[in-house]
């Protein structure tokens, strides 16, 4: 694979997610990650002394205090048959409440039919997304943009990849993703990402976890917390693996968790 070009505006993560892109949609090009203009394919501190209104350093999540210098958007060409793939599977992820996989995500342009441009935008890391416009170079390149503070995330940008290989939600959940204990990697990452998210909603709180994608007894410890405090008790569950039950249960909880921010914060439309 080719050496990232512009290490000094791109982060390594950001390359990495293009690579990975290329080898799992047919025919795909870069159309850009860093661009000399205004908004996301730009760094934060250009924006703040060359477009200081710009609405890519207005949100917490755009100012994070770091990162400041790195581009935020990725473009990529594609086919008119693979533009039209890459916005449907966007689209749906966006839009069921129980998927995750794109909260790194600020925006996303693409087209369902070839004729229009489609876009959602969001202010925080679970919505509620509402419709945006584009120009119509977004008929054949899609573009997205990330949040500041995750340009240099790989827990947060490889959820993405799942999306863009039209992996189903279902199958990216459980598939590989029910581990035991003893286990390391991104799967473990992500039940432990998914775990801090909803704590806070049993009583009292569970415990909160390191993100460290290492499945040991503190993990174990806080999945028990959880299936007992969801079940009326643990029972034989010791939480040394994370079953289906509980998965589940993550799930319904992620739900209520995303309808609640969606009934405190208004979707208006946004037009760019």
């Amino acid at each position: 694979m080719a050496t990232n070009p512009d290490p000094i505006h791109i982060t390594s993560e950001m390359w990495r997610l293009w690579e990975s892109a290329s080898q799992m949609i047919p025919g795909v090009k870069l159309s850009g990650i860093y661009a000399n203009k205004s908004g996301y394919h730009n760094t934060v501190n250009k924006n703040r002394s060359t477009w200081p209104s710009n609405y890519s350093i207005k949100l917490p999540l755009d100012l994070p205090g770091y990162n400041y210098g790195y581009a935020r958007a990725i473009d990529l060409t594609m086919s008119d048959t693979e533009m039209v793939k890459w916005t449907t599977r966007m689209k749906n992820s966006a839009l069921n409440p129980a998927d995750t996989r794109l909260r790194c995500m600020r925006e996303f342009y693409g087209t369902l039919d070839n004729r229009s441009v489609y876009g959602l935008i969001k202010d925080n890391l679970d919505g509620p997304w509402r419709r945006s416009s584009a120009d119509d170079t977004h008929l054949w390149h899609g573009h997205g943009s990330v949040f500041t503070k995750f340009v240099a995330d790989w827990n947060m940008l490889y959820p993405l990849l799942s999306v863009w290989s039209g992996q189903p939600w279902e199958d990216y959940k459980v598939g590989d993703f029910l581990p035991n204990q003893g286990a390391s990697g991104e799967h473990v990452v992500y039940w432990q990402n998914r775990h801090n998210l909803v704590r806070f909603m049993v009583a009292p709180e569970s415990p909160a976890l390191v993100v460290d994608g290492d499945y040991g007894p503190s993990t174990a410890t806080a999945f028990k917390d959880m299936f007992a405090k969801l079940n009326d008790g643990a029972g034989s569950y010791t939480g040394s693996y994370m079953s289906g039950w509980l998965a589940n249960q993550y799930d319904e909880l992620i739900i209520q968790r995303r309808l609640r921010i969606a009934n405190l914060v208004p979707a208006e439309p946004v037009n760019k």
